[in-house]
């Protein structure tokens, strides 16, 4: 059971005014035997959305006014160490920045005395489908969560080529699900987070030439970071697509876009390791397996 307290917990993790406390489910693993980044993005949501409630119940789902809401603008994590299901994790949120219409938390994942992951996420107050200005109950409420002396979550510009898809060598088509949509009745973040990482697993699984039971361990993306450009609808068929931006002997830089049509409705940035041991222990050096999917334009 996940619930959120504000006992004392260690020093790092004390200095977050909320924390989430959370014990993994098997379906939090990924096929690597430890917590997935999925898994992750979705402790964050729970934080978020636990302490939102509290914090301004008139202003959260079920009961804010018609037209209004909070809509996730982005969202990343890095992973700094293995997430094994075996431990406890404690997963502290705290503001970083409150502006006009738009606020941000960091979020730091804690087990023991460890730090194994960190994040952050924007949201946007929209009223009519449009950013608007806070209303002054929920700053205020915000900034009693500040932590002191946080860094500020910064806003991403992208270069224009970022929007055209031919400039993305890979594809993967992505059905919605009705599963997969939340209580605004549009794909929810955490879906849209996976669709990513799934997009970058058929890469791996394809440059591997489709190995029974997908990717190598050690290829999944320590970091991934999503901007939500534009609600994703259900039913729909999508395509998502990458490209390598950088690559050198240890590290892979891959840049993704998701388009309805022409249209791209999100982006996402991620890095990951280039070599992983195989069944028997190999190591397998993809360096030159990617060169063909280098981002055009």
């Amino acid at each position: 059971m996940s619930r959120v307290t504000s006992t004392q917990i260690r020093p790092e993790a004390d200095r977050y005014p909320m924390v989430l406390e959370v014990t993994p489910r098997y379906s939090d693993l990924d096929p690597s035997r430890r917590v997935g980044r999925e898994a992750l993005i979705r402790w964050f949501e729970d934080a978020r959305v636990t302490t939102e409630h509290r914090a301004f119940p008139e202003r959260t789902f079920g009961n804010r006014p018609a037209g209004t809401g909070q809509l996730l603008a982005s969202i990343g994590v890095d992973v700094l160490a293995p997430l094994r299901i075996a431990d406890d994790y404690r997963v502290g949120m705290a503001l970083n920045r409150v502006g006009g219409s738009s606020f941000s938390y960091s979020y730091g994942v804690f087990t023991g005395d460890e730090l194994v992951a960190t994040g952050d996420s924007t949201s946007v107050w929209v009223e009519g489908g449009r950013p608007a200005p806070l209303p002054q109950e929920m700053r205020a409420a915000l900034e009693s969560l500040a932590l002191p002396a946080a860094t500020p979550t910064e806003r991403r510009e992208f270069d224009d080529s970022r929007l055209v898809r031919e400039n993305y060598p890979f594809r993967y088509d992505v059905r919605t699900r009705f599963g997969d949509l939340d209580t605004n009745r549009h794909v929810n973040n955490v879906a849209l987070a996976g669709w990513y990482l799934d997009g970058l697993a058929e890469l791996h699984t394809d440059v591997l030439g489709y190995p029974v039971g997908g990717p190598l361990d050690g290829l999944s993306p320590s970091v991934l970071r999503v901007d939500y450009r534009n609600q994703v609808q259900y039913p729909g068929i999508y395509q998502l697509r990458v490209g390598v931006v950088e690559l050198d002997d240890t590290e892979v830089r891959y840049a993704c876009g998701l388009f309805d049509g022409h249209r791209c409705i999100g982006l996402a940035d991620a890095a990951g390791a280039v070599r992983a041991s195989d069944a028997e222990g190999r190591d397998v050096d993809l360096r030159a397996a990617f060169e063909p999917f280098r981002m055009r334009g």
